[in-house]
């Protein structure tokens, strides 16, 4: 990224102004971690909710099942998130954009996740955490929030490589 800092006498005056070519690149980049993080964040809160209230899934089977639709659902919205990209790129990627744009998705959908788990557990109540064998919220939520963002980094790597052109 090319920044230009201007100082106008004070060092409380100066500015940072981006070449307009690069600030595009940031909303871009933005504006597909928003689009893709909302999506995984959709597709993990509906999963939560129909396994909970409709089929009422526990135990080893339920947890197995929440890391595959968790997984699945991170995958498949960070591969449509960089293959967005390398297009908005003119078909176009390296590994750095890609790597970019799919962190950027992997914090939104970590931090929105972790949001709609704090919003449940204020409507449910701590009942549906102790379905799932975990006591303690704050390693719950820093499990969820760290594991998403830690591994959406790494699924990101590997899909930068292989879609970079």
């Amino acid at each position: 990224m090319f920044a230009v800092k201007l100082s106008l006498g004070t060092h409380a005056s100066s500015v940072l102004v981006l070449r307009s070519k690069d600030a595009r690149c940031v909303r871009t980049i933005m504006k597909i971690a928003f689009k893709y993080g909302i999506a995984v964040t959709l597709v993990i809160a509906i999963w939560v909710a129909v396994k909970h209230f409709v089929l009422n899934l526990q135990g080893p089977g339920a947890q197995f099942a929440d890391v595959a639709v968790f997984n699945f659902s991170a995958i498949v919205g960070l591969m449509m998130g960089i293959k967005e990209k390398r297009l908005a790129n003119g078909n176009k990627l390296t590994f750095g954009d890609g790597f970019m744009t799919g962190l950027g998705i992997a914090i939104t959908y970590a931090i929105l996740t972790s949001l709609y788990f704090v919003l449940l557990l204020a409507v449910v109540g701590p009942g549906m955490m102790q379905q799932e064998g975990e006591t303690s919220y704050v390693k719950a939520f820093a499990g969820v929030s760290i594991g998403f963002a830690l591994f959406g980094a790494i699924f990101s790597a590997i899909i930068s490589l292989v879609l970079r052109k």
